[in-house]
Parts: structure tokens; C-alpha cells; sequence
């Protein structure tokens, strides 16, 4: 676990920008793109880096096992689209749930575990190579233990800002999760990144 951590530790510096917003985590002055990936949803579509285009994706990473956590992280995230589509711009945002557990959480149990919380979030799954490379392009590396099933750094949010044709990389958002914060954070960025380009 220690060499985890400095491994994130060490990828997230290379991005940070004192210049960006204030916001409960990392916003990189310089968005960073992701290398090509190919996952799928759970509807058992292609989910690529083109469903990440223009708009702004809220990527968590979790389990629908995880408990309490996952849960509380995406209510808050079901109240910060509540709170956004009152301001007309809800299309504009996606939530993306990313599995990391692929061997319990089959497209159909991502499907009913997502629809309690929003029927617009996005469940995304894959095989566990591919699962781990998306991850580490985010800065969200995770390892499971064959032996106990236990994840190491299963939760973390991640906001991906995909102007077409470019897309980018833009904050980790470290929990606790809460959506007034949130809504407050991800407005910052918003304002920063259109007067910073």
C-alpha cells in the first residue's frame, strides 16, 4: 500500500497548477488527455472516449458492493444533477460509475444498483486489464486481492472535461463527497477553464 500511495502521489504532482481553482481535491491547469480505451456499458455498448466527448463526466470508481461509501458518494452526486438540471445545463454533465470489481458486478447488477440512485448515470465495466489501465490513466489505480476480494482505493471521483474534439482530464474531487460542495467546486472550474483557454 505505501508504494501505491507514492505512485499516486507522484502522477497527480506532475498536473497540479497553483494557478487553477480552489476546490476539495486537484485541478490541473493543464487537462490531461487520456490514452485510447475500450470498456463497455451496462447496456453492452461500446463505452470509448468518444461517449466521454463534449460535456463534462463526473467518473467514480467503486463497487456496488463497496457499502456505505459508494452509496453515500452517489446520492450526493444524484443531488448535485438534481441541483444542475434546474440550472438547464444538466445535459451538458454525465456520471460515469466505474466498476472495479468486474467478476461480481455483471452489466445487469450495475444496471439495478445504478437506477436507485439516477436513471441517467452510466455504468461501465470490462475486463480487469483493461478495467486497471482506464484507472491508471486517471490517477485512480486499484489492486484486488485474489485471496480476499478486497479492494485497496476503490472510491474516488474523478471530473473529466471533454470540449469537443479535445478531452481532458481536468480535477480529482476527494470525498467526503457532498453535492452543495460539489456544485460550488465544479462551477469554479467551469468559470476558470472557459476564461483560462
Amino acid at each position: 500500500m505505501l508504494s501505491l500511495g507514492v505512485w499516486v502521489g507522484s502522477q497527480l504532482s506532475w498536473f497540479v497548477d497553483r494557478a487553477a481553482p480552489t476546490a476539495n481535491g486537484l485541478v490541473f491547469e493543464n487537462p490531461r488527455p487520456i490514452s485510447t480505451f475500450q470498456l463497455v456499458d451496462f447496456n453492452q455498448d461500446t463505452f470509448s472516449v468518444d461517449r466521454l466527448k463534449g460535456r463534462w463526466s463526473f467518473i467514480y470508481f467503486g463497487y456496488t458492493a463497496c457499502g456505505q461509501i459508494c452509496t453515500q458518494s452517489l446520492t450526493e452526486l444524484k443531488r448535485l444533477i438534481l441541483a444542475l438540471s434546474s440550472k438547464n445545463n444538466a445535459r451538458q454533465i454525465q456520471v460515469v460509475f466505474v466498476t472495479v470489481d468486474p467478476g461480481h458486478d455483471t452489466a445487469t447488477r450495475l444496471n439495478t444498483y445504478l437506477r436507485e440512485f439516477d436513471s441517467t448515470f452510466v455504468g461501465v465495466t470490462g475486463d480487469i486489464d483493461a478495467l486497471a489501465f482506464f484507472a491508471a490513466e486517471l490517477a485512480a489505480p486499484f489492486t484486488l486481492d485474489s485471496n480476499t476480494g478486497q479492494k485497496q482505493r476503490p472510491e474516488s471521483l474523478k471530473l473529466y472535461h471533454a470540449d469537443q474534439p479535445s478531452a481532458a482530464f481536468q480535477a480529482v474531487l476527494t470525498p467526503p463527497h457532498d453535492a452543495q460542495r460539489l456544485q460550488a467546486d465544479f462551477g469554479a472550474i467551469v468559470r476558470w477553464s472557459q476564461t483560462s483557454r
